[in-house]
């Protein structure tokens, strides 16, 4: 097992992650207007993708969650989450940018999606590799 095996920090790291995802789905979902303005710098005022990115960031949330509880039998799940977190930032590039980027966006992206994709990847592979010492 070694160092393979799921860590403490591991499901604690899934926790927060999961409280945090589920908070930024409410805020999109309750003020949409405000990320709008903040993320595109007054480009635009209202994008009804926004909505459906509350959803998807809070099944990402859900998921984190679910896989924080039994990071072993969820272990897909972690790579859904995983998916969703590198492919969040080129779903709102294309949809709610328009492709336009702003210093904001780049901003977003990094504090939103890559932060928490190095150590998702990190954790999906112990799950797996626990998984597969069992």
């Amino acid at each position: 097992m070694g160092n393979n095996k799921v860590q403490p920090w591991m499901r604690g790291f899934l926790l927060i992650g999961s409280v945090y995802n589920i908070a930024w789905a409410i805020f999109l979902f309750y003020l949409p207007g405000s990320y709008i303005k903040w993320i595109t710098e007054g480009a635009q005022q209202i994008n009804k993708w926004v909505t459906y990115q509350a959803i998807g960031v809070a099944i990402i949330g859900v998921f984190m969650l679910l896989a924080a509880l039994y990071p072993l039998k969820y272990r897909f799940l972690l790579i859904v989450a995983l998916l969703g977190k590198s492919l969040g930032g080129l779903i709102v590039y294309l949809l709610i940018m328009d492709s336009v980027v702003t210093k904001k966006f780049i901003f977003h992206l990094l504090m939103n999606d890559l932060i928490w994709s190095v150590p998702l990847i990190f954790i999906t592979v112990a799950a797996f590799k626990s998984q597969n010492d069992r």
